[in-house]
């Protein structure tokens, strides 16, 4: 069973696990496979569940804060731009708040987004996750961490070897269309197998103690 798969068992996932991959020069494959335009970067993760995607700077360029959190351009480039003046006018965020928001430290050439099944290289995974699998995911990890708007700052982190959730954003959700009840998380892809191996041993500890809590239940409080 393959890592992807291990996740998805291990999750419940309802939606395959997403690879993200870095490049410093465009894949050989970049002419001929080109994304659906989308108003921002995180639109392409839902593309990516079925196809690989090969996207740059111009695929990402509507929104300017997915582009500084994913180093295609600079703090400065995003704060000149309209949507990002939109942003801050409505009190959404502060200038302060991008400021403090993490970015990938090198301009990438592209960035690859393909299913993690099919993947041969990736630097962060993606996953959608319900609040159960956040539970089980928080429960071996508890050293990840839950982020704030923008739901992007995901990708630079676990890029930087953080495990990160975002219940999303209001920005985010309206363009991808996140259902309510799912969350977002980038977990490292060098540490994949190690999460892994720390969900198994965590839910089977849980396991334990729900069959231990539902035999308690209906031993002292379900009516004769």
């Amino acid at each position: 069973m393959t890592l992807a798969q291990d996740l998805v068992r291990l999750l419940d996932l309802r939606h395959p696990p997403v690879a993200v991959a870095f490049h410093e020069q465009q894949p050989a494959e970049e002419s001929r496979v080109r994304p659906t335009p989308e108003p921002a970067g995180c639109c392409f993760w839902a593309q990516a569940e079925q196809r690989r995607l090969h996207t740059t700077a111009a695929d990402h360029a509507h929104c300017s804060v997915g582009s500084y959190t994913h180093g295609f351009i600079s703090l400065a480039g995003a704060a000149a731009g309209e949507d990002t003046a939109a942003l801050v006018g409505s009190g959404w965020v502060t200038e302060s708040d991008l400021a403090g928001a993490p970015s990938v430290g090198t301009a990438p050439a592209a960035i690859t987004y393909e299913p993690l099944e099919e993947a041969e290289a990736a630097d962060v995974v993606l996953v959608r996750l319900t609040a159960s699998s956040f539970m089980s995911l928080q429960g071996a990890c508890p050293e990840l961490s839950v982020v704030t708007k923008p739901q992007c700052q995901i990708v630079p982190l676990a890029l930087d070897g953080r495990i990160a959730v975002s219940p999303g954003c209001a920005v985010s959700r309206v363009r991808t269309g996140l259902p309510a009840d799912e969350l977002t998380c980038a977990l490292p892809a060098r540490e994949l197998a190690d999460i892994v191996a720390r969900l198994e041993r965590s839910l089977a500890a849980d396991a334990a103690v729900s069959a231990y809590a539902d035999a308690d239940l209906h031993r002292n409080f379900t009516p004769a």
